[in-house]
């Protein structure tokens, strides 16, 4: 591995499968400008090492075993928002895109590709540029083509206060249990709580709710 200097890209990679980990590593060490300061098979792993190794950039799998890559995404971002999160994927399913932009990811890149095009794709990430894989660009028109969504806060009036209260601690990275914890409820009754949630707006996942709260709660938001 090369020695990091000033310009050097300095890169985390995290996925579930160590030969993927291995082939990553050993391609993009060929490159003298980028620098891989370590490698994790899980997203706990992923988020104690981009704070302990502040990398510029973290290629991040979307199927991870203890949590979805698109919340340790949000994880990621919240805990060091210098960082620039690459999603390196298989799935070329356009939620998975839209939502991955949505939650603050710089690009999306399939596994597919080459040495030369992630090489290139890491370093467009590190100097702040958005990086989309080829392949997805009709499905970026599709979405660019849609009316716009309502916005968050727009979505989120909706939710009752107890609803709100819920989600903000969703919005947190807490567990079911941990917020049932914090609000004196049950388990049981914040699954149902998070349900009419989803229902009420529109969304199927908890990064999804996640990424609404932080629209609207977001520095300069109306």
């Amino acid at each position: 591995m090369g020695a990091a200097t000033a310009t050097s890209v300095r890169v985390l990679i995290v996925d579930d499968s160590p030969l993927i980990r291995a082939g990553l590593r050993t391609v993009l060490e060929g490159y003298h400008d980028i620098v891989i300061v370590g490698e994790a098979g899980t997203a706990a792993e992923g988020i104690a090492a981009v704070a302990a190794g502040q990398p510029d950039v973290v290629l991040l799998d979307l199927r991870l075993p203890d949590k979805p890559g698109l919340e340790a995404c949000r994880e990621i971002l919240r805990s060091r928002p210098a960082t620039k999160v690459l999603i390196l994927t298989s799935s070329a399913d356009e939620r998975n895109v839209h939502e991955a932009i949505a939650i603050g990811a710089q690009g999306y890149l399939l596994k597919d590709n080459d040495g030369a095009t992630l090489a290139a794709a890491v370093r467009r990430a590190a100097s702040g540029h958005s990086v989309i894989d080829p392949s997805l660009a009709d499905q970026m028109l599709n979405l660019m083509r849609r009316p716009p969504a309502p916005a968050a806060a727009e979505r989120l009036s909706v939710l009752s206060g107890q609803e709100r209260r819920v989600l903000a601690l969703l919005a947190t990275g807490l567990t079911n249990k941990e917020i049932g914890d914090r609000l004196n409820l049950t388990e049981k009754t914040v699954k149902n709580y998070l349900s009419n949630i989803f229902d009420k707006l529109q969304v199927t996942r908890r990064a999804q709710a996640a990424a609404l709260f932080a629209q609207e709660n977001r520095p300069g938001a109306a």
